[in-house]
């Protein structure tokens, strides 16, 4: 549910603030009685270091009732984080942003693309976190899963889920011995908080976005409040009338073959990966047998842990991958890969994803147990599964019903399956590449929608606005003028483009780079150092060779060609690490271009000259290192000029050590 590359949104956000216009004198928010402004209590995401009130955002804790049934009874808070309008002229209806999951953040996925969002001209963005998860009061976040995560992921697949059901098992008790009504958590009540926040905050009517588990809230929130919302945009559909879970091994298999498929029908891809089916297959097979072990860090503690991959965990580690945008330009690659034991993707790739310490498990459950577990394994079609397919997607199924049966929550009634009827104008999004809400999903919801435009991306995943100025733009016409088609020709264009061939370089540097990698980014910055000293000797000799010239000192009567030597060796050092860093910055930014290039931290074939550099920085810095301790033996130069090419020929040294840390001598390996 997230999509963004890390240094060029850094760059984005910050140009977008600096060139932002502020926003016209507004009145300040109103004072309910059951709003209360506070700090506000999350990060902008990569760019941790400004406040958010510092971008613009104005946050605090909307009280509710626990049971909207019962308004004097008990309450819950929930954080809000306002956005107001850039434009001199601001429409008073903002738009709601709503994540999915259910129990996803909300700020974190939306933070820093609202900034920098053209919607922000004309309307206030209103971001919320729905009851029970990250940052709510009560949160249901299952802190009990990451105590248990690191061992779990070593162990094998069933070991896991069982240690998995024991965490479970520990945060039910820790909830309900901290009085926490389980059942009061659910998408009716949630519902019910859209519009209670709307009314705290002022504002008349809303325009509603969600995002997956967010879409079956806004279905939820047409039906019981079409009065409080002016449109609704639902972006990667979960419709009322269909229980997504017993989809799991249907829409599992669609996207494995849509994967499969799309390669086959493209003649490079093709071409480069004939056998891709059978290869992914034998894989499957081949771990099952001989499972791997991947080491991975996780991005909060730095800390390595072993990631037992079996079959099934490589088909898991996949289907949360497609999540991801232009994932069908990679699978093949990621199939090669694999199937060779390179694990650079899923090293960068798979922490990100596992060590989610902002999901709350707790809300999760609470609303699917309520809403979607009326069923069983019966329930659950495997007509025209491939048989590894349906006993991954069957083991996702059995663990909500195992979960469920222990979380004990009251049934929503059977109404809440009903097909959501309504006029209000709706924009319904869908992304060809969806792994689990497929465009079906959302024909099915807007059928029953008498005012709603279908938008079908042909190359998007899960998630398909806030990618690219041409959906910015479907979703701003929508919103000025939701009487009318928005015009989605930009879209229409969209085409499965850019496969990775298989003889891509895959380079370890952008990948930790690209991860924001604490360690990366100091070897990085070390390596530069290094470099710069290494560099000086293009202004430092010359400047002393004048400064002899004109005091007519006399030349050294002996070991001139050893200085010589020295003094050549360092300054072609210099050029040739240049030439490499420049034609690095040259092909990485051509990689900015393709997507699925950047994910895979990928470069051009066309760059592989370019690594042979660092085997010759290698033979040079040893020459170096062997030149200065002929000029300390044959006392060349006065002791400053032998220390300061010392300090030269050891930093070349240090800097090919970094090369090597960082895994620049190993990507022709």
């Amino acid at each position: 549910m997230t999509n963004l590359f890390k240094y060029l949104s850094i760059l984005i956000i910050l140009a977008g603030l600096l060139a932002a216009t502020p926003a016209a004198a507004r009145q300040p928010l109103p004072q309910a009685d059951n709003f209360a402004p506070a700090a506000c209590m999350f990060e902008v995401p990569f760019v941790s270091f400004m406040k958010p009130e510092q971008m613009g955002f104005e946050c605090g804790y909307v009280t509710v009732p626990l049971r909207h049934e019962n308004p004097a009874g008990p309450t819950i808070q929930l954080p809000v984080a306002i956005l107001r309008a850039r434009g001199d002229s601001p429409r008073p209806d903002p738009l709601f942003l709503a994540q999915g999951g259910p129990g996803g953040d909300a700020f974190s996925v939306f933070a820093l693309t609202a900034v920098n969002s053209p919607l922000l001209a004309e309307r206030d963005i209103v971001i919320f976190n729905q009851r029970g998860t990250l940052y709510a009061k009560p949160s249901l976040v299952c802190t009990e899963t990451f105590d248990e995560l690191d061992t779990a992921l070593a162990l094998p697949r069933d070991q896991a889920d069982k240690a998995g059901m024991q965490a479970y098992s520990r945060c039910h008790r820790r909830l309900l011995d901290e009085g926490v009504d389980l059942s009061a958590f659910n998408s009716l009540e949630n519902a019910a908080d859209v519009d209670a926040i709307r009314r705290a905050l002022g504002y008349e009517v809303i325009n509603f976005y969600g995002v997956s588990y967010g879409t079956l809230l806004g279905l939820h929130l047409l039906r019981d409040f079409p009065n409080s919302v002016r449109t609704v945009i639902l972006d990667s559909v979960v419709p009322t009338q269909i229980n997504y879970i017993t989809e799991v091994p249907q829409v599992t298999e669609r996207i494995f073959d849509k994967m499969l498929t799309t390669c086959a029908a493209d003649a490079a891809c093709a071409g480069q990966y004939p056998n891709l089916d059978a290869e992914f297959g034998v894989l499957v097979e081949q771990l099952n047998r001989q499972p791997v072990t991947i080491p991975v860090t996780d991005p909060d503690t730095g800390a390595s842990v072993n990631v037992y991959v079996d079959g099934k965990t490589f088909m898991d580690m996949l289907f949360q991958a497609f999540y991801l945008p232009d994932m069908y330009a990679i699978f093949p690659r990621l199939i090669s890969d694999m199937a060779a034991g390179r694990y650079d993707f899923w090293q960068t790739m798979w922490p990100i994803i596992i060590f989610d310490r902002t999901f709350s498990e707790g809300m999760f459950y609470s609303v699917i147990c309520a809403e979607d577990s009326d069923f069983s394994q019966a329930d659950v079609s495997l007509a025209g599964i491939r048989p590894a397919i349906a006993d991954y997607a069957l083991n996702d199924v059995q663990e909500v019903l195992d979960v469920c049966r222990l979380w004990d929550v009251r049934q929503l009634p059977a109404a809440v399956d009903e097909p959501v009827v309504s006029s209000v104008p709706t924009l319904v999004l869908a992304g060809e590449f969806d792994p689990i809400t497929p465009p079906a999903f959302a024909r099915a919801a807007a059928d029953t929608l008498s005012h709603s435009y279908l938008i079908v991306d042909p190359t998007s995943s899960h998630g398909v606005a806030f990618n690219d100025n041409c959906l910015d733009g479907v979703l701003q016409d929508f919103l000025n003028n939701p009487g009318q088609p928005p015009d989605a020709v930009c879209v229409e264009q969209h085409q499965p483009t850019g496969f990775v061939p298989k003889n891509a370089l895959v380079v370890p540097l952008l990948s930790g780079l690209n991860a924001l990698d604490g360690p990366t980014l100091v070897q990085t910055g070390v390596a530069g150092l290094l470099l710069a000293l290494v560099l000086s000797a293009w202004l430092v000799w010359p400047l002393v060779l004048l400064v002899n010239w004109l005091r007519k000192a006399p030349a050294a009567p002996h070991g001139r060609w050893l200085g010589r030597a020295g003094k050549g060796v360092m300054l072609l050092f210099g050029a040739l690490a240049v030439v490499f860093v420049s034609g690095l910055a040259f092909f990485a930014l051509s990689s900015i271009e393709s997507t699925p290039m950047l994910l895979l931290s990928a470069l051009s074939a066309r760059s592989a000259p370019l690594f042979v550099i660092p085997y010759l920085l290698a033979l040079l810095a040893a020459a170096g290192l062997l030149l200065a301790l002929l000029v300390w033996a044959t006392r060349v130069w006065s002791v400053w000029g032998r220390l300061y090419f010392t300090l030269v020929a050891v930093c070349a040294v240090a800097y090919v050590a970094m090369l090597a840390v960082t895994g620049m001598m190993s990507v022709l390996l």
